[in-house]
């Protein structure tokens, strides 16, 4: 029932109008809502109810019975509007009227399938014995043609019969209409009541999502109403009355609507079943996991993925894992979670694969020695390996073990022999260098380099040589106006701080800063906005200090026989700790500051890049470091998801991320990460060298553990695993390295930085090399045991 400001109504005697209004040809009547009568119609009006004018004159109230409690309850509301709209505010109303309506003024019509247009107006009423009154004047303006009325009638029976529940609601969520299918829905849920609300119907289901009924029905309404969107759509799961135990899923579509009676805002509320179209979502779902585990076997039959013999995820890992595989839409076993959350009690620390000690010991028995068992337990992890943890014990009763400082190792630091003479000469050979060296440097940024070949075209210098080619080469020491002096003196200095050990020296520190300038530089790093020139320098610096002053032990050694370096640093990465200390220590000097010009601000960030890139090549932060990188690649978008957190074939977008613009958008602890493990795969870059230079590197580095072993053994220690010179070293024990360390560190590298990717396979090739020298091995072990 529309409404319209209109001017006062016309004052209206009846003496004098009526026979006016007798002779129009359309009913014309006088209706009072105060006391629900008509006071006067003509002669047509009589006609179109077929009543004389007594019947007419009777109270509506009384002829009101035969309507249903809702009829009723719409009339009333019908009749107060217009006594409010009309008589008092002096408004025009239209209606549309059709048989059977109880509508306030109209008797009920003898004709079906009648449909009237009428109009109410106010006037005033006076006459000689009265005084004036405020009533309503209505008028039929129009009578909808049968075809319209049959049409119209047609659509209300498709509209009751249709499958899909419709429903008519006000602005505050109050029911106005249903057709017939909807109510018989709603009365089944809510039981029978006069009013229904959408609220209410909305709470007998669960939502799909995080929204509850409450949330939902609030959304629904401010999309329609504040937000005037054309169409709000959100399914929900509805528990069956008539089944119990069983579910459907239906669909509500919204529409912003008029109500034609009291052209008021409504909204149009559609349900229907949607369970069918759920079932077979779910259905394309499974087929599309199945599609994506035949595209990921398939890729990983074309490029195999390294899958260590034990669990190397840490719980984080496994967390993520998880979590990755519900946002994908994947399900989620009871048994998966029951794993993590076992996974997560049983662990120490939440970095650090669960068991791995018992792990690698029990693989000690089938796929690992039991020596390469212990040695990667003490490489590795925190924990003592059992049998040197058991044999220590036993010595503390003897006097032996713990406790005892090595005297040798205060006298291994090699004196300097950096002169005046010496800087000049190297930086006159950079200006003008020999043929044999431009050789040798023109392979730098090869992925397989000689670092031997280099100490022996550049006399002893090839760290110093090296750092001030690429320093200068990449423009850094201009940018930040290195002192040209100062800076080789310290890069000489820094080399001549590296002692003569058969594996960390400075050959080593050499050959680490060029498989980390290839990784920057053509890995990926720079091109993916990672590496900027203040962290070009952090990484150069690093390389060039990562091992300054190395004692030739591990820092266990150094903990077990109470090292001054131990002592200082509270066994927590005395070497790596000492490489950093010592090198600041001398670039915080005069006589080697070449910084002196960079902006404080700068070198703070320089400082802290290398301290966490320092760190970070001590192995038992490994796991931890490892995880960390997976972690934030994965979160930026990308993750080498393989099993064991050895990497996997990724389905999805780079893990490089850009912002609206187009340009890089690094987050600086991930940024402070991946120098971290650029650096881990630079220290242990010889895995991708060629293969005689590889193991020309494995028998300098087990010539040093055996060193080690017998200072063990000189200090009654026990001797810690591959490093006994009676027995076999790691020469031995590479297939469990690379099994456990090397390829999961790569592989997740590569994935992250495909440009990295040739390093990869240069340490699968030294892999499936050590492989195969595994397998004469044991072939030959055997045919003696069979003798």
């Amino acid at each position: 029932m529309g409404s319209e400001p209109q001017r006062s109504g016309e004052v209206l005697d009846l003496g004098v109008h009526a026979q006016v209004f007798e002779i129009c040809a359309a009913p014309i009547w006088i209706y009072d809502s105060t006391f629900s009568v008509n006071v006067w119609g003509n002669k047509a009006s009589l006609e179109l109810f077929g009543v004389d004018e007594a019947a007419f004159k009777l109270p509506q109230l009384e002829m009101l019975g035969q309507f249903t409690p809702e009829q009723l309850r719409l009339w009333k509301k019908l009749n107060a509007q217009v006594h409010q709209d009309v008589e008092v505010d002096k408004k025009e109303i239209n209606v549309t009227v059709t048989s059977g309506e109880p509508v306030p003024g109209f008797m009920k019509l003898d004709k079906p399938k009648l449909v009237l247009k009428a109009s109410y107006k106010h006037i005033c009423l006076t006459g000689a014995a009265e005084r004036e009154r405020d009533l309503t004047l209505i008028q039929v303006t129009a009578q909808i043609a049968p075809t319209v009325e049959d049409n119209q009638l047609r659509l209300v029976e498709m509209c009751n019969n249709h499958p899909m529940f419709q429903f008519l609601f006000d602005e505050s969520g109050k029911l106005l209409a249903a057709n017939k299918r909807a109510l018989c829905n709603m009365r089944e849920h809510l039981g029978s009541c006069e009013n229904y609300n959408l609220r209410n119907y909305l709470a007998i289901g669960e939502c799909d999502g995080s929204l509850g009924p409450d949330e939902m029905y609030k959304e629904a309404m401010e999309a329609i109403f504040v937000l005037d969107q054309p169409c709000h759509r959100f399914p929900q799961l509805r528990w069956s009355k008539r089944h119990p135990g069983k579910y459907r899923w239906v669909l509500y579509e919204m529409w912003p609507s008029i109500d034609p009676v009291s052209q008021q805002k409504a909204v149009l509320v559609c349900e229907q079943n949607i369970s069918q179209v759920k079932a077979l979502e779910e259905q394309i779902k499974k087929q599309n996991q199945r599609l994506e585990a035949q595209l990921e076997e398939a890729l990983a039959q074309r490029d195999p993925v390294h899958k260590p013999a034990i669990d190397i995820d840490t719980p984080a890992d496994k967390t993520l894992k998880l979590l990755d595989k519900i946002m994908r839409g994947h399900e989620v076993s009871a048994r998966e979670a029951i794993e993590l959350r076992d996974a997560i009690i049983q662990a120490g620390d939440l970095r650090q694969p669960v068991n791995f000690n018992e792990q690698l010991m029990k693989n000690s028995q089938t796929v690992l020695d039991n020596e390469v068992s212990q040695s990667l337990i003490q490489l590795l992890s925190s924990r003592r390996p059992a049998k040197i943890k058991e044999e220590e014990e036993e010595g503390e009763d003897h006097g032996a073990g713990s406790g005892h400082p090595d005297q040798d190792l205060r006298h291994i630091y090699a004196r300097s022999n950096v002169t005046q003479d010496s800087v000049k000469a190297l930086i006159a050979m950079h200006k003008n260098l020999p043929d044999e060296v431009l050789d040798v440097l023109a392979k730098v940024d090869d992925w397989q380099f000689d670092a031997f070949k280099l100490n022996e075209v550049s006399g002893g210098r090839p760290l110093s040589l090296l750092s001030y080619a690429l320093l200068k080469r990449c423009e850094v020491a201009d940018k930040f106006e290195m002192d040209d002096h100062r800076l080789v003196k310290f890069l000489m200095r820094i080399e001549d701080g590296y002692p003569n050990n058969p594996y960390h020296n400075r050959i080593h520190a050499a050959d680490v800063l060029q498989s980390l300038h290839v990784l920057v530089v053509r890995g990926g790093l720079i091109a993916h906005g990672y590496c900027d020139e203040v962290s070009l320098t952090s990484c150069y610096l690093s390389a060039i200090i990562h091992d300054f002053e190395h004692k030739g032990v591990n820092n266990d050694y150094l903990v077990r026989v109470s090292d001054g370096l131990a002592v200082l640093y509270n066994d927590r990465s005395p070497m790596e700790n000492h490489h950093l200390a010592a090198s600041f220590q001398l670039m915080n000097s005069d006589e080697y500051n070449f910084l002196r010009k960079m902006p404080n601000k700068l070198r703070e960030t320089l400082r802290k890049q290398i301290i966490e890139m320092v760190l970070a090549t001590d192995m038992k932060q490994h796991f931890a470091i490892h995880s960390m990188f997976q972690a934030k690649m994965q979160l930026n978008g990308s993750v080498p998801s393989g099993g064991n957190g050895s990497g996997g074939k990724s389905m999805r977008t780079s893990p490089h991320p850009t912002s609206q613009d187009g340009h890089k958008v690094i987050d600086e602890d991930q940024r402070s990460l991946v120098l971290q493990v650029a650096l881990k795969c630079a220290d242990l870059g010889h895995l991708a060298s060629p293969r005689i230079v590889h193991k020309k590197w494995v028998q300098y580095l087990e010539e040093e553990f055996f060193r080690q072993g017998d200072r063990e053994k000189q200090n009654g220690l026990t001797v810690s695993p591959l490093m006994d010179r009676e027995k076999n070293g790691i020469s031995k024990s590479q297939v469990g390295f690379f099994d456990i360390v090397a390829l999961p560190l790569f592989q997740s590298f590569a994935q992250a930085f495909q440009d990295a990717t040739p390093m990869l396979d240069a340490v699968k090739d030294n892999y499936a090399m050590w492989r195969e020298e595994a397998a004469v091995y044991a072939n030959a072990n055997s045919a003696r045991s069979s003798k």
